[in-house]
């Protein structure tokens, strides 16, 4: 089995907008330690990459000179600013400023694409960066907690550093639509985007719907399934299933990039979704065995959303003891929930109890409402049919061209 390549860096403490914020480098802290108590980080198979910055360069190929020169400039101060330049999407609100966040973010495009050279080197083919996954950011504009677009940033360093005509599919799992993504590569064929995500009606950003399919010689690569507040493990998955290895069948990317957020769970304080850590399990664990079939072995994981700190701990432990190829079993280690205990800083989500969940609230909505799960599923079986009768046979006549 090739190493893993895990990115790991202690600058995830830079990327910090502040007390209260709800993306708390706390995230990305707590997790480590989860992973360091199932020893995953000292596997035998696991390859720990020590990333770099990214360059004003490669961060050009995404971003405009107009955003970066502000950046630059904000980066300099000395304190936090409650100034607001809404025409860069900062200032009070989801990305105060703060000193030092030029630097931050190049350090997450960085790892990024620190997982992305990885995966370039023959022998590799997993690569997992918990830090990136800031899937909002825009060309000249921060967004949802975004400063820069790392996922996009390494997409285009794959294809970049790859042969003309190279593919690559972009799955986005996240409960927010992978927005930024989608309309970098709105126009252009050689990545598709395919998002999973709660309907933007009821969520930022507020788009992600279905009728957003590309445009030009990008139309029909661009994809997005909405599915309604409450949909819980059985409905996604089933869903799931009948899309994604479809989808990659048709497409057949050279390289797989997912997005890993982990706000689907049914006790994120920010958004409305049902899944378990259970059913986190289960989606990626569908995905990485697809990779190998079809997208050349070839796979970057990111990380993402997830305000529940202890789902954030156990799914992505999870995950990379997925892509090790070893299963990590409750109990939830003593020394670990001791830790969490002196860090957890929120009263109103109690401390997590196991490391697979399940999503008990659903049991109890069905019992008051016997028709809502068949509202859930109605809508979600349109959605398949129109992957099924016009998506997918799209992409093969567009590939077969």
């Amino acid at each position: 089995m090739n190493p893993v390549g895990f990115v790991y860096t202690e600058d995830y403490n830079r990327y910090n907008f502040g007390e209260g914020h709800p993306l708390t480098p706390l995230r990305i802290e707590v997790t480590y330690e989860l992973m360091k108590s199932y020893h995953l980080l000292d596997h035998s198979n696991i390859k720990i990459i020590n990333p770099s910055p990214a360059t004003e360069k490669q961060i050009l190929r995404i971003h405009t000179q107009a955003y970066l020169d502000k950046l630059k400039e904000l980066n300099q101060l000395a304190r936090p600013s409650y100034k607001s330049y809404p025409e860069f999407g900062l200032g009070p609100g989801d990305n105060p400023i703060f000193p030092g966040m030029y630097d931050a973010a190049l350090a997450v495009c960085g790892a990024s694409i620190s997982g992305a050279k990885y995966l370039l080197e023959d022998e590799h083919s997993r690569a997992f960066n918990i830090t990136g996954g800031l899937h909002h950011a825009m060309p000249g504009m921060a967004s949802g907690f975004c400063i820069l677009n790392d996922v996009a940033v390494a997409i285009q360093y794959l294809l970049d550093n790859n042969p003309l005509g190279t593919k690559i599919m972009y799955l986005d799992v996240d409960c927010h639509h992978g927005d930024g993504v989608q309309w970098i590569f709105y126009e252009n064929p050689h990545v598709l985007t395919l998002s999973f995500h709660q309907d933007g009606h009821t969520i930022f950003p507020g788009s992600g719907h279905i009728n957003e399919n590309g445009k030009g010689k990008g139309k029909g690569y661009a994809l997005n399934v909405p599915f309604l507040p409450g949909t819980f493990d059985r409905l996604y998955l089933e869903a799931f299933e009948r899309i994604v290895p479809a989808v990659m069948d048709a497409y057949r990317p050279d390289f797989l990039v997912m997005q890993c957020g982990v706000d689907t769970h049914f006790m994120d304080p920010l958004t409305n979704a049902g899944l378990s850590t259970e059913g986190q399990e289960k989606i990626f664990k569908i995905v990485n065995n697809l990779a190998s079939d079809y997208a050349g072995d070839k796979f970057l994981v990111l990380g993402g959303g997830g305000y529940n700190i202890g789902v954030v701990a156990r799914t992505w432990s999870m995950i990379l003891a997925n892509l090790l190829g070893v299963q990590i079993e409750e109990p939830l280690p003593s020394e670990w929930l001791d830790y969490l205990e002196k860090k957890w800083d929120d009263s109103s989500i109690p401390l997590p109890t196991y490391l697979r969940d399940r999503n008990f609230y659903i049991e109890e909505k069905q019992l008051k409402d016997p028709f809502w799960t068949d509202s859930l599923e109605a809508h979600l079986d349109m959605i398949v049919q129109k992957f099924e009768d016009d998506y997918i046979p799209a992409i093969k006549n567009n590939i077969a061209k």
